[in-house]
């Protein structure tokens, strides 16, 4: 276990020491790149490193699209801060059992921006947008996953326009079935410069838990050190509550962060939100505050193509003699646990016995695509 561990933490340490050049607080460009995507992580206080782990995890951490089994594509607004708004879309394509791929992009308006003169009268309006486009690939690695994503940034204001290119690098480390833990650098490129001298990208560095405390309950926290400010904290909750609509899967939220408590109070540092997911399609909202700024809204939806159907999953090959039988990965999977407790029980297994046959259970189906949540649940239980 230690030396599967030890790239993260080397990852991590190697980070840390870069990041003590850190420059003077809000002297980076592209400011924007900081606004955070989907209601989902922004609810839980944006503590998302570790527990990325659908298509939004093209922003918080590209290793996080391990966990797309299929396909995955989600839309989202944001009615932001002074009229501004900030939409997103991102898609997530399983391209083989080991791999992932994932494309997104971002787009903020500020609306119209009035234009005064030195007398103090107005003379028009102008406006300013910002663009940036993602390309992820995530790759896993039998308990570490990892990931990296591309990206092409545009500001403009007014006639101004400028470019940068930029990196996030990401891995998520299994410690085990119910504790993950994770690691992102964000933001590492070019400078944007819109005037005569160039503007450094908002980069910094992001590593955090998830621990899945029960069936029902997700605890994650981050600690984001930003390279041209200070570090800030991030926590966050996830409880699945049990839906009165079969086949309805609801969620309430909550998280706490200190980034802005500094500046705009101690109401700044909560988050608030829900979600619901029925069949394939789900609709999460976040809520929030930013002191005296005013109140946030987060609207995402998120379609997983994985849960329509079993057959979703890859297919599983055996040859008996000259015959060639193809069957579902889930269908396995579920005889598979079927045999496996059944022998637990008539052949009396040691804890040791059932975590070796469960953690093989669980690397064969997942690559697979497969939902391996009652693996998981079975060797935690056992552990």
């Amino acid at each position: 276990m230690k030396k599967t561990a030890s790239p993260l933490i080397l990852l991590t340490a190697a980070l840390l020491l870069a990041a003590g050049g850190a420059r003077a607080a809000g002297t980076s460009g592209a400011s924007f790149l900081r606004v955070g995507w989907g209601a989902r992580p922004a609810a839980m206080g944006e503590a998302f490193t570790a527990a990325a782990d659908d298509v939004d995890a093209v922003y918080w951490n590209p290793a996080g699209l391990n966990y797309v089994k299929r396909l995955q594509q989600t839309f989202g607004h944001n009615s932001w801060l002074e009229g501004t708004n900030f939409e997103h879309a991102a898609f997530a394509l399983r391209r083989s059992t080991a791999s992932v791929l994932g494309v997104g992009i971002a787009y903020l308006n500020t609306g119209d921006i009035e234009r005064g003169n030195k007398y103090g009268y107005t003379e028009g309006y102008y406006s300013a947008a910002d663009m940036s486009v993602l390309l992820s690939y995530a790759r896993r690695l039998k308990k570490i996953h990892t990931g990296v994503t591309l990206k092409v940034v545009q500001e403009r204001i007014e006639s101004s326009e400028a470019k940068a290119f930029a990196a996030d690098a990401g891995a998520i480390y299994e410690f085990s079935p119910k504790l993950r833990l994770g690691a992102t650098l964000k933001n590492l490129g070019t400078g944007l410069t819109l005037t005569k001298e160039a503007a450094p990208l908002p980069m910094g560095l992001r590593a955090g838990a998830a621990l899945q405390f029960s069936k029902n309950l997700l605890l994650t926290s981050d600690a984001s050190l930003p390279f041209d400010d200070s570090l800030s904290l991030h926590f966050g909750a996830e409880y699945i509550y049990p839906s009165p609509v079969k086949g309805v899967r609801l969620a309430l939220r909550g998280g706490f962060k200190t980034a802005s408590m500094a500046y705009l109070g101690a109401t700044s540092a909560l988050t608030l939100g829900f979600g619901a997911e029925a069949g394939a399609v789900g609709l999460d909202y976040a809520l929030s505050p930013y002191g005296d700024l005013g109140l946030t809204h987060r609207v995402s939806l998120k379609i997983k193509f994985d849960s329509l159907s079993a057959k979703a999953d890859s297919d599983i090959v055996i040859q008996k003699g000259k015959r060639t039988i193809r069957r579902g990965a889930a269908e396995v999977y579920a005889e598979t646990l079927q045999w496996f407790e059944a022998k637990a029980a008539s052949e009396k297994l040691s804890k040791t016995e059932q975590a070796a046959i469960l953690k093989r259970v669980i690397e064969k189906f997942s690559a697979l695509g497969v939902d391996v949540s009652r693996a998981r649940q079975l060797l935690g239980a056992g552990q």
